[in-house]
């Protein structure tokens, strides 16, 4: 089943848009062969770009709720959809929780696919500021449970975290506001660059269409390192890891 995200008409690159065509297991080798060597163009393209989180998200807070500045450590961005089937919260919460000297940050891209994407973004973003719980709760509530990717009406699973974590109307309303700017931001950021969901970037290093397990991440993590300071075998390693996932097969 395909992970590719609905994401805007832009002009994408080849390891990018041949998950479109290229869903099932029975991959023509010559198809696979060409979409690897479109996965290693985006990767050379990654490792040419200088990895600098501290900045790109300061002001940004992790999974746990500790603050992105003055982290020591690695840091991960998660790119995803809250009407994508394949984003759960619950396997990178539990990789959050395993691995303390890493921060798992969430980024947005929400969908014109569907009429909810962008108004869960929001309201998790929102609640994220009253009770981390709440938010990972009410992200695990809408997202959609079936691979045919039917959003879940938002407006139950809100309200009770409402209520579950005595926010008042008012005050929700003001933190909408507040998070507005910030979604809007991962829009602007994510063009031309996130083109499916989940996309973790790692070491600086994109991995689209890869919903890692939480015993999977510290592994694809320790590659993407390795592939930043200069280890090709490590290269070659990460972009198989990509092509399966776009291919939808085995990740690790």
């Amino acid at each position: 089943m395909l992970r590719m995200h609905p994401f805007m008409g832009m002009a994408l690159t080849l390891c990018f848009c041949l998950n479109a065509i290229l869903a099932h297991a029975e991959t023509p080798a010559s198809d696979r062969v060409a979409v690897q060597a479109g996965v290693k163009t985006e990767i050379a393209k990654d490792l040419s770009q200088p990895h600098t989180p501290l900045e790109t998200l300061s002001g940004r807070t992790c999974l746990d709720g500790r603050p992105v500045d003055g982290f020591h450590g690695d840091i991960a961005e998660l790119w995803s959809n809250l009407e994508c089937p394949y984003c759960g919260i619950q396997e990178p919460l539990q990789a959050q929780r395993d691995n303390p000297d890493l921060c798992i940050v969430v980024r947005h891209i929400p969908s014109d696919e569907y009429g909810e994407s962008l108004k869960k973004a929001l309201a998790y973003e929102a609640l994220r500021g009253f009770s981390l719980n709440a938010a990972h709760r009410f992200w695990d509530a809408v997202l959609p449970k079936t691979t045919l990717g039917i959003p879940v009406p938002y407006e139950a699973a809100l309200q009770t975290a409402l209520q579950e974590a005595a926010i008042a109307p008012e005050a929700f309303a003001d933190a909408l506001q507040a998070a507005a700017p910030l979604v809007s931001e991962d829009i602007v950021a994510a063009q031309s660059r996130i083109t499916s969901t989940p996309t973790w970037i790692l070491g600086g290093i994109r991995f689209p269409a890869c919903d890692f397990k939480a015993g999977e991440l510290p592994t694809a993590l320790e590659l993407a390192r390795q592939a930043r300071a200069g280890d090709t075998d490590a290269q070659d390693r990460v972009a198989g890891i990509i092509t399966r996932g776009l291919l939808d097969e085995t990740l690790l």
